[in-house]
């Protein structure tokens, strides 16, 4: 459980290291990293759905960088992937807890396919929130830091985009 807690905390600290990165590219393999992180903290802490759907968030993130320039194909990548995340939701079944992170990795993974920073934002609120309640459960310690940075960096960035917009 140690090594678990270890991992998620270096899953959230390169999180945060990708909140400083301005290139697409550079962003994407540091947020492939730190949901690696997650993925694997979350097989030590025992959080099966976790673990299940991060590998396919892991995978995601690989298939957009290397398609981030074909706009249809990520479309099609963020509905498969989405569809995997229910089957394997479904397959790591731990009781309803696992509700919050299937539905959450789901539809992020769909606004995410769009590739419009300001509803992902906005749909962060939404996502980070529940993935953050099954991080609660498990008792994540990096996961709970995650999504909670998550979800504030989310706020911060909707109110600077629309106070930006309104000058």
């Amino acid at each position: 459980e140690i090594i678990g807690q270890i991992l998620g905390v270096m899953g959230m600290a390169a999180t945060c290291w990708s909140y400083l990165v301005n290139k697409d590219k550079q962003l994407l393999i540091i947020q492939t990293t730190a949901t690696a992180l997650i993925c694997v903290s979350y097989y030590f802490l025992g959080a099966t759905s976790g673990f299940a759907l991060n590998i396919v968030c892991v995978l995601r993130n690989l298939a957009f960088f290397f398609f981030n320039d074909k706009e249809k194909l990520k479309y099609g990548i963020g509905g498969i992937c989405a569809v995997g995340m229910i089957v394997l939701g479904v397959l790591s079944w731990q009781g309803s807890v696992s509700l919050f992170i299937i539905i959450a990795l789901a539809v992020n993974t769909v606004f995410l396919s769009l590739g419009k920073p300001q509803i992902l934002r906005i749909s962060v609120v939404g996502t980070s929130s529940s993935i953050l309640i099954y991080n609660i459960f498990m008792f994540s310690v990096g996961g709970i830091l995650n999504e909670a940075i998550a979800v504030v960096s989310s706020i911060i960035g909707i109110i600077l985009f629309y106070k930006t917009k309104n000058k």
